[in-house]
């Protein structure tokens, strides 16, 4: 007796266990790569999408099946990632030129509540008048090619110019994509562009400019899909702008920044409200295979 229970407790052990494996792998199933396929590229450090990387449902409206997210960041930390970003502007310089009045400071970027705060202050240093925020990926992230997507609020006030951009991780310009940039005190507007060289040297670009809502009310999406071919602009999921001249070819890596005055913008005045933040929820970079 003692032994055909052995033998029945031994059989049914090995039904379960191949039970087990079949419901695991059905018998003719293909066993599928996950969604989330990492792009390496040469002398780029990847960073683990899967730590950074929430469930985000469907795709952006503008995206079918055949697109990814291979990188992106929440900013639900309590600061900034480094290993998706440095808090500077090509290794440390105080500003892009363009006769901006700000020194970017790392303590300027500060991350709470869900939000990156990139956040522009009235404050003497270095010899500037305003200290202001910067992110970029340059050495940590650099795609060629991608669908790149901000959720953001913008700063309003005269002087703020924040703008989410790519530029060529060589180096080499003036080859540059704005996903966006808007000016403080035309919060209405935001201008998507495509900067490339001419095949006489020249600089070029095609830009258009989009009034909408007050981007400094509420937050909004703000996307470019960049392909071999063309630069398609995005605003809440809409498309805005496109470009088919001087497509970049080369990786390029991401820019975050909210400088103060300038020659665009113009500098602030008595009315620019201090402190200031550029407020950014997401940035979220999709890829097809």
């Amino acid at each position: 007796m003692r032994i055909v229970t052995y033998r029945v407790m031994t059989i049914l052990v090995v039904v379960g266990w191949l039970l087990m494996l079949l419901t695991a792998h059905p018998v003719g199933a293909t066993t599928l790569a996950p969604a989330k396929t990492l792009v390496y590229l040469p002398g780029v450090t990847t960073p683990d999408v899967q730590s950074n990387v929430q469930p985000q449902g469907k795709l952006p409206t503008p995206l079918d099946s055949s697109w990814h997210l291979t990188w992106a960041d929440e900013f639900n930390g309590s600061s900034l990632n480094t290993t998706n970003w440095t808090p500077n502007l090509w290794g440390g310089v105080a500003n892009a030129g363009n006769n901006e009045q700000q020194i970017y400071t790392p303590a300027a970027v500060t991350s709470s509540n869900g939000l990156l705060h990139l956040q522009a202050t009235q404050q003497s240093l270095d010899g500037y008048s305003y200290t202001s925020g910067v992110i970029n990926s340059y050495g940590k992230f650099a795609p060629q090619y991608g669908y790149f997507e901000m959720r953001a609020k913008l700063p309003r006030g005269k002087g703020f110019w924040p703008a989410f951009w790519l530029f060529p991780e060589s180096g080499s310009g003036p080859a540059e994509i704005d996903t966006f940039e808007s000016l403080g005190n035309q919060t209405n507007t935001v201008y998507m562009t495509n900067h490339w060289q001419s095949a006489t040297g020249a600089s070029a670009q095609s830009q258009t400019a989009y009034v909408g809502p007050d981007f400094s009310q509420d937050f909004h999406t703000f996307a470019v899909k960049w392909t071999p071919t063309e630069l398609v602009s995005y605003i809440d999921g809409v498309e805005r702008a496109r470009s088919t001249q001087g497509v970049p070819t080369q990786p390029m890596y991401l820019i975050v920044n909210l400088a103060v005055g300038g020659h665009w913008p113009g500098n602030p005045d008595a009315t620019t409200p201090f402190p200031s933040s550029f407020d950014v929820d997401y940035i979220r970079v999709y890829q097809q295979p």
